[in-house]
């Protein structure tokens, strides 16, 4: 390696490949995104400088390129500690064998050491100065650890090397400048050779002498590095190709399609190819999943009237050499996909949604949890009691949400969708279909495809109330019923994405504005799923389950909704079971929460807690609380506050019962402003009682009756928050 001892700010560019057989796709932009963090930390821990750094990458290979990365590392000051000089000297000054011991271990003469001065008193000190590294050294150090500290969904080990990786790796370029970096990834050396495209160049192997010669060289080799140019070449080129078809053909757009595609090839050539159609008497749906799922294959459509035209769109790994001949296999390929599909279509109609309900009591929904005609029973049950006590104020439950909770599953029976085929993401999708052939009310219909949405933490929402209440009846079945078969979320598993149920729920309940309290429905829930979890507390399971969702809603409000995360911990100890509810409150606090006069009350809002060491009124005692406060005040063992003995308590006991009956009012109107506005006027009444009033006074029963006052002003607040979140902690 070349010493670069010139110019301390003297640069050369840097060139990183990772060679390896193919990655999946959907590993790579993660894996990028990596190597420039963890790129950018090293260098940045190293301090050197890198100029622009740029991350690439094809199937094949991850390649970061930095542009300017500074030769060698400045030399630095250090400062080292010593002995203090009590112990550095002897009574007459002369050095101790810890003073020369030191200086000898620093590198500098004794007479050089300097004096420093702590909270200790004086020490001695050494200052050395360090050189600095050779880039060169430094990265042939860190980029093997680099390399391997990439994070992968899955990994995969070979042959007998003890290394991890998504696929066996290849070959290791590092350059600088001219340069190799000689490190090693166990039995791979770096050096200066890279391979090109697999077919176009039969995988020839070529030389690098210099990083500036990559760009030309990947384009001898037949490879496009730049993911944002095969991007761009595969777009242009398809618009190019439905143009000389159509000029009414555009594709349907599928970012996360074209992601994936971008990552599946090195040297992208698009093409048209057709099919029959006679497929048109599929569901459009049904022809681009089978484009899609496992062929890769976009959808073609007419602009006009957005109607699927008999083509579809597709990029081949290679050159244009016979293309013919690829088009045509393709066709082939695709051409039994969707003759299989038809015959599902039809042979799936021969049966009357009725019929195929009855088939799933043969589906096993989970060992031990009864089958998904089970399920189904249960459904039009927990959805007719959410219509009924939730959402309707007691109307009867629609016929048509009870007929599609009944059928809603029974495409699980349908040979489209059932044996883990491409074509089972369209679950509930095309039970909707069968349901409108067989006649079915389009109410029906619609419920059976929507209640699976959203499908993704950001999916579209179900849009009528039928099919809201039939998702949230589905997703807290399955949420219960995963509970109680001990399908806990873990960490990062979570088999049945429970997570994403509980997400989906609350983002329904947002959306509509429906005040639905979830303890009572979770009730409701476990009570339909508890016939089979013989010997577990449901109630326990309620309690598990309620936090389950607490601590999902508060994730949502602040990372989603960019609530203020003190005032969503405040809100929804007490809220939690309403989202809707917790949303405005946690609104109208966060307009509140920097008024003086409020933190003035929270602050003795945390002094009765402190005061009480944990012997606060539970969740289900503040109801009771203001009640007793509405009646004058008392404590919740019959504690009568008029023996407080103090005219400052009996005139906050006064202050609390009046604003007891404003803040019952402000809540029942809605105005959850006014009910911060309220609690927070008794603030100074509060301040003064902990100023004048010995709560725990040496008459016993005194200090009894005052701790009860407490609480139940304690309680009052605590209704409405944790307002401790409130109040910082000096305060």
């Amino acid at each position: 390696m070349m010493q670069h001892k010139g110019d301390p700010q003297a640069t050369l560019p840097f060139l990183l490949e990772i060679g390896s057989e193919e990655i999946p796709a959907r590993f790579i932009p993660g894996a990028m995104k990596a190597l420039q963090t963890g790129f950018a930390k090293i260098m940045a821990d190293a301090r050197l400088d890198t100029g622009k750094v740029r991350v690439m990458a094809t199937p094949r290979r991850l390649v970061l390129v930095a542009e300017a990365v500074t030769l060698r590392q400045a030399d630095r000051e250090q400062t080292i500690k010593g002995p203090p000089v009590s112990v550095a000297f002897g009574p007459n000054g002369e050095p101790t064998p810890a003073a020369e011991g030191f200086a000898r271990k620093a590198g500098i003469e004794l007479a050089d050491c300097e004096r420093g001065e702590d909270q200790r008193g004086e020490f001695l000190l050494a200052r050395v100065m360090e050189p600095g590294r050779e880039a060169g050294v430094v990265l042939a150090e860190t980029v093997p650890d680099l390399i391997l500290g990439l994070p992968f969904r899955k990994v995969m080990r070979w042959a007998d090397y003890d290394l991890e990786y998504p696929r066996p790796l290849q070959w290791l370029v590092a350059l600088l400048g001219e340069e190799i970096v000689p490190c090693r990834v166990d039995y791979l050396e770096a050096g200066r050779t890279t391979r090109g495209h697999r077919t176009l160049v039969g995988d020839a192997t070529f030389s690098l002498s210099a990083v500036g010669d990559y760009p030309a060289v990947m384009e001898q080799a037949g490879v496009v590095v730049d993911p944002e140019l095969r991007r761009t070449l595969i777009t242009d080129g398809l618009d190019g190709l439905l143009k000389e078809y159509s000029g009414d053909a555009e594709l349907i757009v599928d970012a996360e399609l074209l992601d994936e595609v971008v990552f599946l090839c090195e040297h992208p050539t698009p093409f048209l190819g057709a099919y029959a159609e006679e497929y048109f008497a599929l569901p459009a749906e049904v022809i681009a999943t089978a484009l899609k799922a496992h062929q890769r294959y976009f959808t073609v459509r007419d602009r006009e009237n957005g109607k699927l035209l008999p083509r579809f769109a597709a990029v081949r790994d290679g050159g244009g050499d016979h293309l013919d001949n690829v088009i045509a296999g393709n066709e082939r390929v695709l051409r039994a996909r969707l003759a299989d599909a038809l015959f599902y279509w039809n042979f799936d109609q021969q049966k009357s949604p009725d019929e195929r309900t009855e088939l799933l009591e043969s589906v096993t929904w989970m060992e031990g949890f009864g089958t998904v005609l089970d399920k189904s029973r249960r459904l039009v049950a927990l959805s007719s009691q959410l219509w009924v006590k939730h959402l309707s104020q007691g109307a009867e439950a629609p016929v048509a949400l009870t007929r599609a909770a009944l059928i809603c599953k029974n495409d699980l029976t349908s040979e489209m969708i059932r044996d883990g085929k491409e074509f089972t993401k369209l679950e509930g999708f095309m039970g909707a279909r069968y349901a409108e052939r067989a006649g079915e009310d389009p109410a029906v219909a619609r419920a059976i495809e929507f209640h699976y949405a959203p499908r993704s933490a950001t999916g579209d929402l179900p849009q009528d109330d039928l099919s809201c209440c039939l998702s949230l009846a589905d997703r807290l079945d399955t949420l219960c019923g995963c509970w109680l078969a001990g399908f806990v979320p873990t960490g990062a598993k979570d088999p049945y994405g429970l997570r994403r149920h509980v997400l989906a729920m609350v983002r329904i309940l947002l959306d509509r504005g429906w005040h639905l309290d979830l303890r009572l429905v979770l009730e409701d829930a476990l009570a339909g799923v508890g016939e089979f979890a013989t010997g577990q507390g449901l109630a326990a399971s309620a309690e598990e389950i309620a936090e389950f969702i607490r601590v999902r809603l508060e994730g949502y409000f602040i990372d989603s909704l960019g609530q203020v995360p003190e005032v969503v911990r405040a809100i929804l100890p007490v809220r939690w079971f309403d989202p809707v509810a917790a949303r405005a409150w946690s609104e109208a606090l966060a307009v509140h929460r920097q008024r003086e006069d409020f933190l003035q009350a929270a602050v003795g809002f945390k002094r009765c807690r402190n005061i009480l060491k944990g012997d606060i009124l539970p969740v289900d005692q503040f109801d009771p609380c203001l009640q007793r406060w509405l009646s004058g005040g008392s404590g919740a063992a019959g504690e009568n506050f008029a023996g407080l003995g103090h005219p400052v308590a009996e005139g906050l006991r006064r202050m609390t019962a009046a604003a007891a009956g404003e803040v019952a009012l402000a809540e029942a109107e809605g105005r959850m402003a006014d009910v911060f506005a309220i609690l927070s006027d008794l603030g100074p009444a509060i301040d003064k009682f902990f100023e004048t009033v010995r709560v725990l006074d040496d008459n016993e029963s005194l200090q009894a009756a005052r701790i009860a006052f407490l609480r139940e002003i304690h309680g009052l607040f605590a209704r409405y928050g944790d307002f401790q979140e409130m109040v910082a902690t000096d305060n």
